[in-house]
């Protein structure tokens, strides 16, 4: 099982910057992005609090991106003083409009408890629901969970198949799993071809990033 302390092996500091960092691979899609993209410059500056505002405004506007990235902030306290209740609002809000990234935070603060009781079962929702927009970490987590059976029954052939998805979203860590899944014979038939194409995917995937 995992750790409930963490979330999918890694603490909830470091989680919810790496997906604010995250961000960082987003490119823009309307006008309004711009204070978004100019509060992760500002962030990559290291001043958090003109970051905050910028995504303060971006939010106003209705980017989700920005309200995404300012629950984030609220949540972790980073350039403001840390407030579960209004961080995990902006995210909320967020992931109720179908923002993958925000489905995803908040299934993680619904895993981790981050101001909430921890729920399984809604953080699992959440995820299923960024999944299924292709977000390759929600597809990746949900996985795990599946594996794990948090959340939901255990059931090596959908964590497969989660996995499968994530892989071919080139997400390393699903890739390796994939691979060691198909040498095992874990949730899907033993293939040491495939898994031998999954090895030679990862070392691409390695030389790439």
């Amino acid at each position: 099982m995992i750790n409930t302390a963490k979330l999918f092996n890694l603490s909830l500091s470091k989680v919810l910057l790496i997906i604010s960092f995250s961000f960082l691979l987003l490119s823009p899609a309307i006008a309004e992005d711009g204070l978004y993209e100019r509060g992760i410059e500002l962030i990559e500056q290291k001043n958090y609090e003109k970051a905050l505002k910028a995504f303060e405004l971006g939010a106003k506007t209705g980017d989700l991106n920005a309200m995404t990235a300012l629950g984030i902030m609220y949540i972790t306290g980073v350039g403001v003083i840390q407030n579960d209740t209004k961080g995990f609002k902006y995210v909320q809000d967020a992931a109720n409009k179908s923002h993958p990234k925000a489905q995803y935070t908040l299934g993680a603060i619904y895993y981790l408890g981050a101001g909430v009781n921890i729920d399984f079962i809604k953080a699992f929702s959440w995820i299923s629901l960024s999944a299924d927009q292709g977000y390759s970490d929600a597809q990746h987590n949900l996985a795990q969970m599946y594996e794990a059976g948090e959340g939901v029954p255990q059931n090596f052939e959908q964590s497969y198949e989660y996995y499968l998805k994530a892989a071919r979203n080139d997400n390393l860590d699903s890739q390796i799993k994939v691979a060691q899944m198909y040498q095992e014979g874990i949730g899907t038939a033993k293939n040491l071809e495939k898994s031998a194409y999954w090895l030679k995917k990862i070392d691409e995937s390695k030389v790439e990033n």
